[in-house]
């Protein structure tokens, strides 16, 4: 694989194969090993003892380990990190990784847990994994205990000649049952341990299409599927004349033709179609793009002969465009009038290299407070190169780029991942609009083409000619509802004249930088994104504590893209209708009527249809909810269809372009339970801060911010367990400071979290003396590990 984040996995099985499979030595280390005996005794107690309830695979393999030596417990655990590892955080968070392997070392006491680095590689992967790779587990864990077995009983010259030759180790495993998920293990373990030579693609379906696709290339039917893979990539990369590079099969030109266009590349299309026809991209996208690159190319020349005015030449042609948020080059320009020897170094080496990888060491030479961000830092330092050449190499920016990827369904970078393969990401996804296009006799210049129009697209919010129904339509795509350029809805009058609002935006933010920044995996607010979108409502539930208001009103600012566009307000028991959508209130002699914030954000909403707006309803479960929402309810599942206002009598809808995000306090018995009509309106998202990704947030934030603090967040790991109550649980949030001392984490807890505990747990008088502050710091230290903190 090209990626620099893969090399971490392949490392991992390479330490695997020499540590464990060659040798006896545990993966993790420690006294247990990986043995035949081991491999036996898990034959014996997980293979040998089937469990056919209907338990969750972790059930059952706690029940089949019950009575299995740590030994062999510590052997079940590493097989199943080998499980995790190929597998993408997209499709698999890291998170869940950890859990899953902590959760069967915690089966017996005296195992060794995982060390820090190979736990680091656990938030990378290779391969997008479906949902069988996780509901035939059982089948994918027999095949790994299997394959040790196989393995380890050879003599230790035959497994050093079997684990380096990938002939004799294919053949080798033909003779293991690839039944109910064993196949994909067999596949992931051949690329694992052999990547150069096997393909990653664990699916049999898509094995065979590939094989079909090709069959000048493929080789006999007779032959090992796997060694015909390995023969077909090898002879397609010679034939498109690079014989010693990896290809693809999951990016332009070569997964449609093998795979059929979805339907969502293919409305993509549709509206690829629909503003080519609305706007002309040479005069309106490329020109001046075109004439920034020249204007770069004598800036470079200027700093390469040491002319110290190239700093001003270059906040020019920032200045000249929008295509770099005003924020980031801003703050760039000022760290390069502050440093300017030091600032023409790096920037000069950005010039001067043509490769993508220059967007790691341009990102590596900064100083850590110098555009930290990743979305504001690729999107200068890819306006910088496009010197190399635009047409190619196009600048990139965080929101349209992941709102279009996410239309079309398209493979994005995982979450961490470096500079480069953000940047590689987004090529993919010009490529393939290049190649859809093509298919549809539709023909793009070049990926400068592309771009321009994935831009227009997703954020323009002034196309010449369009109507306000057309324009709506395109503002349900954006939304996430698949609409076509055909599906034009008809037009509504608009209930009274809106001026347009304010278009300051946000940093240029990437839904990972997001996430990074709330030290949460992306998948949650992926999972979050996908539920607002697709219903327009979610409704985040918790214990005080656990973020949710500060999600929500984050995660809001990004969805709209300014904070002019997020409104919050707090529900409580004298909240009603009146306060919320209209109501009379006293005016002079007389009463007036008045809109509420909900009526407000719609009618903004609704004049604004380029913009998504938000509304954020906190504490919704302490307010009359039949009594707030009135006849809402009926539009929160009918957003396309009007209704009569009981104030002003007047024709009312809510707008596509408006989201509402609710917050539930789960903890406190006396706030009032949701109905169930306003449930079904809603999507709701748990926030449970005993299990992940919750539960890593506050680790995550101490060993950035305070490491010589991290056993604070044991101290509550150690107190969820006591309370073992997750809408009594304690949120990281109480903890979640930069000031934090070892002071303020005692103050904070006899202060903050006891008093309300002592409200949830009353009258459970051992469990509260568990909780107090001095009981639990000695088993919270106990792991502890010493970490440099200097006094200056």
């Amino acid at each position: 694989m090209p990626y620099p984040s893969a090399q971490a996995v392949y490392a991992a099985a390479s330490r695997w194969r020499d540590e464990s499979l060659i040798n006896d030595r545990s993966l993790f280390g420690g006294p247990h090993g990986t043995t035949l005996a081991l491999g036996e005794e898990l034959l014996r107690d997980v293979v040998g003892q089937p469990d056919a309830s209907s338990d969750s695979f972790m059930t059952k393999l706690s029940g089949q380990l019950r009575t299995s030596s740590p030994g062999a417990v510590q052997l079940a655990a590493e097989l199943l990190y080998v499980y995790c590892l190929v597998a993408r955080s997209d499709s698999f968070s890291g998170s869940k990784k950890r859990a899953l392997v902590d959760q069967v070392l915690g089966y017996a006491d005296g195992t060794t847990p995982m060390p820090s680095d190979l736990s680091a590689t656990l938030e990378t992967g290779l391969v997008r994994t479906g949902t069988a790779y996780g509901s035939y587990r059982h089948g994918l864990f027999r095949y790994l205990v299997e394959f040790v077995i196989l393995v380890k009983q050879l003599p230790l010259d035959e497994r050093v000649a079997l684990l380096a030759d990938p002939l004799a180790f294919t053949t080798a495993l033909k003779g293991l049952d690839g039944g109910n998920g064993g196949a994909m293990q067999r596949y992931s373990l051949e690329h694992l341990l052999f990547p150069d030579t096997f393909c990653p693609a664990l699916s049999a379906d898509s094995r065979d299409a590939i094989l079909t696709a090709w069959p000048q290339h493929s080789g006999s039917a007779d032959l090992n599927q796997s060694l015909r893979l390995a023969d077909l990539y090898k002879s397609l990369a010679a034939e498109r004349g690079a014989p010693d590079e990896f290809i693809s099969m999951w990016r332009s030109p070569f997964q449609w033709e093998w795979s059929a266009i979805s339907d969502r590349w293919s409305t993509l299309g549709d509206w690829t179609s629909w503003v080519r026809e609305r706007i002309s991209v040479d005069a309106d996208e490329r020109e001046y793009k075109l004439a920034a690159v020249s204007q770069l190319r004598d800036v470079a020349a200027q700093a390469n002969a040491g002319d110290t005015s190239w700093t001003d030449a270059l906040a020019k042609v920032f200045r000249s465009t929008n295509l770099v948020n005003f924020r980031a080059y801003e703050e760039f320009i000022t760290w390069i009038r502050a440093d300017e020897p030091a600032a023409r170094s790096v920037t000069t080496a950005l010039w001067n290299d043509p490769e993508v990888a220059a967007l790691d060491t341009f990102a590596q030479a900064l100083p850590g407070d110098v555009l930290a961000q990743q979305g504001a830092r690729l999107s200068v330092s890819s306006f910088l190169r496009m010197i190399h050449g635009v047409q190619d190499q196009p600048p990139w920016r965080a929101r349209y780029t992941a709102a279009v990827a996410k239309l079309a369904g398209c493979r994005t970078a995982q979450q961490g991942s470096p500079d480069s393969e953000v940047y590689d990401a987004f090529l993919v996804l010009l490529d393939f609009l290049g190649d859809l296009m093509e298919h549809r006799g539709e023909r793009l210049e070049d990926r400068l083409d592309a771009q321009s129009l994935i831009w227009t697209l997703a954020e323009a919010d002034d196309l010449p000619g369009v109507s306000e129904a057309e324009f709506e339509a395109l503002g349900q795509w954006r939304a996430g509802k698949q609409t076509r350029p055909l599906d034009v809805l008809p037009e509504i009058e608009p209930v009274q004249d809106i001026p347009t609002v304010s278009t300051t935006t946000l940093d240029d933010e990437s839904l990972a930088d997001l996430a990074a920044a709330l030290f949460v995996d992306v998948e949650l607010l992926t999972a979050i994104d996908e539920l607002a979108r697709d219903r327009n409502q979610v409704i985040f539930t918790g214990s005080p504590g656990t973020g949710k208001t500060y999600i929500a009103r984050r995660y809001a600012q990004w969805l709209a893209g300014s904070d002019d566009r997020v409104r919050l307000v707090q529900l409580h028991p004298s909240y009603g209708y009146e306060d919320f959508v209209e109501g009379y209130r006293p005016s002079g002699q007389g009463y007036i009527l008045r809109d509420g914030p909900l009526k407000t954000m719609a009618l903004r909403a609704a004049a604004d249809p380029g913009h998504n707006y938000v509304l954020i309803i906190d504490e919704l479960n302490r307010g009359n909810a039949a009594r707030v929402f009135g006849e809402l309810y009926f539009l929160l599942e009918y957003r396309d269809t009007e209704a009569q206002l009981m104030y002003s009598d007047a024709p009312f809808a809510l707008p596509a372009n408006l989201f509402l995000i609710g917050t539930m306090n789960s903890a406190d018995r006396s706030i009032a339970i949701l109905d169930s009509a306003l449930r079904r309106r809603f999507s709701f998202v748990e926030f449970d801060p005993t299990r992940p990704p919750l539960s890593e947030v506050l680790t995550r934030f101490l060993a950035a911010h305070a490491p010589q603090h991290a056993w604070a967040a044991d101290l509550v790991r150690r107190a969820n367990e006591i309370i073992d109550d997750p809408a009594a649980a304690i949120g990281p949030s109480h903890f979640l400071r930069t000031d934090l001392t070892e002071q303020v984490i005692t103050r904070v807890w006899n202060h903050d979290v006891l008093p309300t505990l002592r409200e949830q747990l009353w009258g459970q008088t051992a469990q509260l003396a568990a909780l107090e502050l001095e009981a639990l710091r000695g088993q919270a230290r106990a792991g502890d590990v010493d970490v440099d903190d200097p006094a200056d």
